[in-house]
């Protein structure tokens, strides 16, 4: 590969979600065999692998008398977010919201800058902590000023308008969460009882000192959006749609690229944990050279990591994907890759990190349209997957052994969808219209899902974008200020010279109001989600 193909290819994995990139392998031992046996333990939809006919979705009694695996929902790790996301003490007095399955959290910092953890409910009256503030390091409910110690296992340390002989009751506490910071991720343990074993990491001990002197260069995102996990999940399992649905969006694909591909899971690796898969293009390189396999990896509940070498340049995906509540989820994508020419790698920080994630935005954006549908339509109809998906061999491999795998373990799980069965509540409860009863703001109230633009989904949970949302509307002001300052300038004074004049009642101004415009356009990348129906009613359909 030409260093300047590679500079483009390391350029494009810097901005755009690198689920389309072909990321070094998981480890040399683990291996994919590509017989029918693997696969003839997940039932019907892979009776037709070897078959160029798409494969079977109707509901089998194989389908049915799918083998459970025992699982606790509770009993696994979550990503919550990234640890930089959480402000400082010096920077902010806010509390950080988060969810896991509904179950609502928050996150705080202490006067020591330690992280905690906790349901997000004030033991006073149910009000949500998260709605307060961190006061000299103690997380304080302002509904009435109730504060809580983290340092104190989640003691509440003050009450204002306790009686001065009476002791604050022992009830008044906060059911406190385990969390652990790996590789700049914040983990919760939502289980009831303590562990010893640690969150699924990545192997590659991601952001140290040794990640950076073997020349990894890493990119992280977080987007929250408006459908259930298990869809995000299944969208990133999913190479085949990259080239149609992002074709020609910067960081994406290209039509003409789309084909079929080799793809296998081994049957040997299906567990409570997950599976393990690669796949790799068919139709043949220009080289000559053998096609490249990408190494994939499902760690349960919701992390899919992809793994590719390509000559000297490795590319490793991993995305996290958290199942906030009923249609929310949320995700954390991270990129990270080694062996780019310097000059390559000097080339990626160019671009700001903010402006890079606006268009991770788009890339995201451009797929709500189409799984919001498909999650609404399982919600009308009621129907299983096994009813209406039509699976290919060749494309939707990793999509139909995810779902299997929810029919394994979904019973052990506060709501799923898997391929041939699901929760009962699924249909009738999924919040996928996100609707309220009347005098209930959506967009304010937490459970409601309701996420509408780039601002909720993305700018707010994201702090270098708000500090740069907030850089670029001081500067729009200011700019809007020197134009209406040097246009009274220039109609109140006399100037000595012509060229003096010229420069206060044209030069300037104009300079200054365009300065104003630029800002102001860039300004509502923050606020304006990507439509795809606009793009296309400016496009012909021959």
């Amino acid at each position: 590969m030409k260093l300047k193909a590679i500079a483009i290819l390391s350029l494009a994995a810097m901005i755009m979600p690198a689920w389309a990139f072909l990321s070094p392998p998981l480890s040399t031992t683990s291996t994919c065999r590509s017989s029918m046996k693997r696969y003839e333990r997940f039932g019907n939809p892979f009776s037709l692998l070897h078959s160029e006919l798409p494969m079977s979705s109707t509901t089998s009694e194989s389908d049915a008398d799918t083998q459970q695996i025992e699982y606790n929902w509770k009993n696994v790790w979550y990503p919550l977010t990234y640890e930089n996301y959480i402000p400082t003490l010096k920077e902010s007095a806010e509390a950080t919201p988060v969810s896991i399955f509904n179950e609502p959290l928050v996150l705080w910092r202490d006067a020591s800058n330690q992280l905690h953890c906790a349901n997000d409910v004030c033991p006073h009256r149910s009000a949500a902590l998260s709605e307060g503030r961190i006061r000299d390091g103690k997380l304080e409910c302002l509904y009435h000023g109730w504060q809580y110690s983290g340092e104190e296992d989640g003691a509440c340390v003050t009450i204002p308008q306790l009686d001065e002989k009476a002791t604050i009751p022992k009830q008044a506490c906060l059911r406190m969460r385990k969390i652990r910071v790996e590789e700049g991720i914040i983990w919760v343990w939502m289980g009831d009882e303590d562990t010893e074993t640690g969150p699924p990491l990545s192997g590659f001990n991601v952001g140290s000192k040794e990640f950076k002197d073997k020349g990894f260069i890493s990119y992280d995102f977080q987007i929250d959006l408006p459908y259930d996990h298990s869809y995000l999940v299944e969208n990133l399992l999913d190479p085949a749609h990259i080239p149609i649905s992002h074709d020609r969006t910067q960081g994406g694909g290209k039509r003409e690229m789309a084909q079929a591909y080799d793809m296998e899971v081994d049957e040997e690796s299906m567990s409570s944990s997950g599976f393990t898969g690669r796949y790799r293009n068919t139709r043949p390189r220009k080289d000559g050279k053998e096609n490249v396999w990408t190494e994939t990896k499902f760690d349960a509940p919701g992390i899919i990591r992809y793994r590719t070498v390509n000559g000297k340049v490795s590319f490793c995906g991993d995305l996290h994907c958290i199942p906030l509540g009923l249609g929310r989820s949320r995700l954390l994508f991270r990129v990270y890759f080694a062996g780019l020419p310097k000059f390559a790698a000097s080339f990626l920080g160019i671009k700001p990190l903010w402006l890079r994630n606006l268009g991770s935005c788009k890339i995201l954006e451009e797929d709500v349209g189409l799984i919001t549908t498909q999650e609404d339509y399982f919600t009308r109809t009621g129907r299983n997957l096994s009813q209406d998906f039509l699976l290919l061999r060749t494309s939707d491999l990793f999509v139909g052994q995810y779902r299997k795998w929810l029919d394994s373990v979904g019973h052990g799980m506060p709501w799923f969808q898997g391929l041939s069965r699901s929760s009962v509540d699924v249909p009738t409860s999924r919040a996928t219209k996100h609707e309220l009863q009347p005098g209930l703001d959506p967009m304010n109230h937490r459970a409601s899902g309701f996420l509408e633009t780039r601002l909720h989904r993305f700018v707010i949970h994201n702090p270098p974008a708000r500090k740069a949302l907030k850089r670029i509307k001081k500067l729009k002001k200011i700019a809007m200020a020197l134009t209406l300052a040097s246009f009274a300038t220039s109609l109140n004074s006399s100037f000595p010279t012509l060229l003096l004049q010229r420069f206060f009642s044209l030069v300037l101004p104009g300079f200054t109001s365009l300065t104003a415009f630029i800002l102001h356009r860039l300004e509502q990348l923050f606020y304006v989600s990507h439509s795809r129906r606009e793009k296309l009613r400016n496009l012909k359909g021959v």
